[in-house]
């Protein structure tokens, strides 16, 4: 996961700046895309044996303070 980290680093990818994003071509855009959506997604399925039942079992309030410090966490950056 550090590697991933220092990638996104690397990338610029992980803090967006919000003012200077339509200035952006498609390729900065799509690897905070990646970095951001897809990759988590990615990785959690391929570790996981069953993605959506771990996810089911959880108990709403787990999963609402996790989106809601994620977001913060965002819109903090």
């Amino acid at each position: 996961m550090v590697f991933f980290h220092w990638l996104g680093a690397w990338r610029r990818s992980f803090y967006v700046p919000y003012k200077g994003v339509r200035k952006w071509s498609w390729k900065p855009t799509g690897s905070w895309v990646f970095s951001w959506i897809i990759c988590p997604w990615l990785l959690a399925s391929l570790l996981t044996r069953n993605l959506a039942g771990v996810l089911g079992q959880q108990e709403f309030t787990t999963l609402w303070w996790t989106y809601f410090f994620g977001a913060m966490w965002g819109f903090g950056g």
